[in-house]
């Protein structure tokens, strides 16, 4: 992992909090005193482990005495830190860290069950379980989740990301640690943020995305200067010195790992020191100063033994084996070979397959093929089904290798070019010389010269790539503008339709409400006015006309209009109906206190259709008493319009109104398609209308409109 005192950090930033105050205060005392020896213990356990376990058995010793359970929680999770920190995964560090997670359960502890569940991960992932690892992270990620502890967040989602990197599951560690990213964000503290930055470019690197790899290292390099964290410090300039070593400027490596290893040296990092002397060893095998390279090997291989982490062993023995295969020493690169491939075997190590490709150029190097065609194949198809397609690549080379080298060139030939296309993105001069040097073989004349067959196949190569790109960009261009022209005429042709939607219902709202039947039985009311003698009265129904013709016309052109408006039209409009009628009727208008008529407005006249119907088909036949109620209120942000009368009710108007009947579908169907047309533009089912019969007796005493139209204010 990062390093394996990432845990020690995390225990070392928790404090350790005792129960709530007792009935006396000697358990008072007790427990302060308790917690403070435990602390000093996870202060203690990297740097001494030894009394770091003596304190912490004191504190548990003293904790079981009273009954106190965080306390004995808290000091067995200190006994199993220290455990650990001795590189000690076996029993007694897993054993304390259960005991821990036990009392922390039985005291309803989440942060303190997510701690042992994060240490558990640890315990397991140095023992090489990586599913069992995995499965306590998680364990560990959720409980720190419902903690509400961030910065246990983000050691789970580290962990987590280093066990998919292990398991090369990149897409599954780049979301961990987007998601790390984002949470060290919100985090006050930039150290959080630099870890996260850190590993991220541990993933691009293990991905091949040096440029972005190179980057984050950077940034996270920058953040910890700030801080002058030197173990942060560390970890960036070994990152630095790594990406250096694969852009092969070897001095430069060597002289940020050399900056790295007094650091690692006296934080006592034994994990960060073995690894910072493996990449020295990798810097001067790289240069064939191979004695050099098995000096600083065999300093990490002592390193891992005294931390008893098998992966790391395994990995120095392998390294080990590969330095001396360079040496031409077959028989010492086989016995350490054999020593990591049997330990690797054992912890189910996903180096294996790496391991067993070296043991297969081992035993080719000893011209003992059919061993190391075995352990090629195998080493094949484990990188195969572990998705791992640069060991796969490697297991190919060394399938062709063998072949050609046992007279099988049609399988050399085959394993060859599944070579080439695997590394196609990180291939090398040298290797696809070898390549070329094959498809001669096998399609052209063996006479002709190899160097200008890989000159021509460079430039075909070269130009049929440019034509490639070139094509797509082109393609992709098209493909842009072609959905750009498309998006254009449909978003057109959309608003148009709605346009033209509009200026539909708005003639139609107009022609419902200038119907010739009402304007030409008021012009005849007026004149019945006229020559009855009542002049008066007539003129005063011909203003009523007007204002309200005059508003009709207003109103028809406009989207909304405010409230204060629409009920001078309603009223209007009633006033009318009354002059027209000898029986009269009444009406009464409420406008609920919330709201400001001036400064709301509302679709204008979906209101008169309703009264219409209510006057001419409910009231008319109503000899006296008829009355109408508006009501205006706003209801989750609509305005809800009610219109009740006492007329005689749909069904007995039905009976003799055939005719008006259907003038009142035709009003009602206008009013319907302006809703329908309000819900299309605002994506609201709210809007809505509805038309309910009343019973008295159940007899028909009226009916009520329910209508719920969009408001808008008129001043924001």
């Amino acid at each position: 992992m990062r390093s394996l005192s990432f845990i020690a950090t995390l225990l070392i930033t928790v404090s350790v909090q005792g129960l709530s105050p007792g009935s006396t205060q000697e358990i008072d005392v007790d427990t302060a005193v308790i917690n403070k020896q435990t602390q000093e213990a996870y202060l203690m356990a990297r740097r001494d482990p030894v009394i770091a376990i003596r304190d912490a058995r004191t504190a548990l010793s003293e904790s079981s005495k009273i009954g106190y359970k965080k306390g004995m929680a808290d000091a067995s999770l200190a006994i199993g830190m220290a455990y650990f920190a001795r590189y000690n995964p076996g029993d007694s560090a897993s054993y304390y860290n259960y005991q821990a997670l036990k009392l922390y359960d039985e005291t309803g502890d989440l942060a303190g069950k997510a701690r042992a569940y994060y240490c558990l991960s640890y315990v397991y992932s140095l023992k090489g379980m990586i599913d069992e690892s995995e499965r306590y992270s998680r364990l560990s990620l959720e409980n720190f989740e419902k903690a509400g502890d961030k910065q246990g967040v983000l050691n789970s989602l580290s962990a987590l990301t280093y066990l998919a990197r292990q398991k090369n599951d990149f897409e599954g560690a780049l979301v961990l640690t987007n998601r790390a990213i984002e949470t060290a964000r919100s985090v006050n503290d930039t150290a959080p943020l630099a870890d996260a930055l850190n590993t991220l470019g541990n993933l691009y690197k293990d991905m091949l995305l040096f440029n972005e790899a190179i980057d984050s290292y950077f940034d996270a390099l920058e953040l910890w200067e700030l801080k002058k964290d030197t173990n942060g410090l560390a970890i960036a300039y070994g990152s630095i010195a790594l990406m250096y070593f694969y852009q092969e400027e070897y001095d430069k490596a060597l002289e940020f790992n050399q900056k790295k290893l007094p650091i690692s040296a006296r934080s006592g990092d034994l994990w960060e020191q073995s690894k910072t002397l493996n990449n020295i060893a990798q810097i001067y095998t790289a240069k064939s100063l191979h004695d050099s390279s098995l000096y600083y090997l065999r300093k990490s291989l002592l390193l891992n033994e005294k931390m008893n982490y098998p992966a790391g062993m395994a990995g120095a023995y392998h390294n080990i084996a590969s330095t001396f295969s360079l040496k031409g020493e077959a028989d010492s690169a086989f016995h350490y070979i054999s020593m990591s491939i049997k330990l690797a075997e054992k912890n189910n190590d996903p180096g294996l397959a790496t391991y067993l490709i070296t043991l297969g150029r081992v035993q080719r190097r000893m011209r003992k093929y059919n061993d190391a065609l075995d352990n090629a194949l195998k080493a094949y198809n484990m990188a195969g089904e572990q998705n791992d397609a640069i060991t796969t690549a490697s297991a190919a080379g060394l399938l062709s290798a063998i072949y050609g080298e046992t007279g099988r060139k049609d399988l050399a030939y085959d394993y060859l070019r599944e070579y080439h296309a695997l590394n196609d993105s990180i291939s090398n001069n040298e290797f696809l010389k070898k390549v070329t040097r094959l498809e001669i073989q096998n399609e052209y004349d063996r006479k002709q010269e190899a160097a200008e067959f890989e000159h021509m196949q460079e430039i075909l190569m070269r130009e049929n790539k440019i034509k490639q790109q070139n094509l797509y960009v082109k393609g992709l261009i098209l493909l842009i503008i072609l959905l750009l022209v498309i998006s254009l005429f449909y978003i057109r042709n959309t608003r148009l339709r709605a346009r033209y939607k509009r200026i539909d219902l708005e003639q139609r709202l107009l022609r419902a409400q200038m119907n010739p039947h009402f304007i030409f039985n008021s012009l005849c009311a007026i004149q019945d006015l006229i020559l009855a003698g009542q002049p008066e009265k007539a003129n005063t129904f011909l203003v009523k006309i007007a204002s309200l013709m005059r508003n009709i016309l207003e109103n028809s052109r406009e989207e909304f209009i405010p409230l204060e408006k629409e009920l001078e039209t309603l009223k209007l409009y009633l006033d009318v109906q009354k002059l027209r009628f000898e029986s009269g009727f009444e009406y009464e208008f409420t406008v609920d206190s919330s709201i400001d008529s001036e400064n709301i407005s509302v679709p204008p006249m979906l209101a008169q259709p309703c009264l219409e119907n209510s006057v001419e088909h409910g009231l008319m036949k109503k000899k006296d008493g008829g009355k109408v109620e508006i009501s205006y209120k706003l209801v989750d942000g609509f305005m809800k319009l009610e219109v009740t009368d006492n007329g005689v009710g749909r069904a007995m108007a039905a009976e003799s109104q055939d005719r008006k009947i259907k003038k009142k579908s035709i009003s009602t169907e206008v009013v319907r398609s302006r809703l329908d047309y309000f819900r299309k533009v605002m994506k609201s089912r709210n809007i809505s209308y509805d038309i309910k019969d009343l019973f008295e007796n159940s007899k028909p005493a009226g009916t009520r409109v329910v209508i719920v139209m969009p408001v808008k204010k008129v001043f924001a």
